[in-house]
């Protein structure tokens, strides 16, 4: 009875330093970046985290309708810009939403995920927003 108790106990830290090793901390948790969240109605940017991966900067997170929302469909976009600590905006993207399937009366969710071919620097703002039109100079 005992080894059957062992064997998940001697497991657990490994597993504890893989996970680690799959998810690294994110570039907000080691406070290179700070993340700033557009306010938008009625669709909100719910999270987003931004990490490094083999040199390229990704930016991902989540966006939701309220359960309260008439609206059937995410028809907009997410805004991503990356400034540096001076304000000079280094990179941008509108990222298309990625509905996810959930029950509806807990509202409607959609993911985004964005990849930037640079490094940030400590102190980069990465500015994330929803967008429910066109821009005006898009195609």
């Amino acid at each position: 009875m005992t080894s059957k108790i062992r064997l998940p106990i001697r497991l657990a830290p490994i597993l504890l330093v893989s996970a680690c090793a799959l998810f690294p901390p994110s570039l907000v948790e080691q406070g290179t970046v700070r993340m700033e969240i557009g306010k938008t109605e009625p669709v909100s940017v719910q999270r987003a985290t931004a990490y490094l991966d083999d040199g390229t900067t990704v930016v991902r997170g989540e966006a939701a309708f309220p359960s309260s929302s008439f609206s059937r469909h995410f028809t907009g976009h997410i805004d991503i810009k990356i400034a540096l600590p001076d304000g000079k905006v280094i990179a941008q993207n509108n990222v298309k939403l990625f509905p996810k399937r959930i029950p509806k009366k807990r509202g409607r969710r959609a993911t985004f995920v964005s990849s930037f071919d640079v490094e940030l620097p400590k102190g980069t703002v990465v500015h994330v927003t929803y967008h429910d039109r066109r821009h005006a100079n898009s195609g």
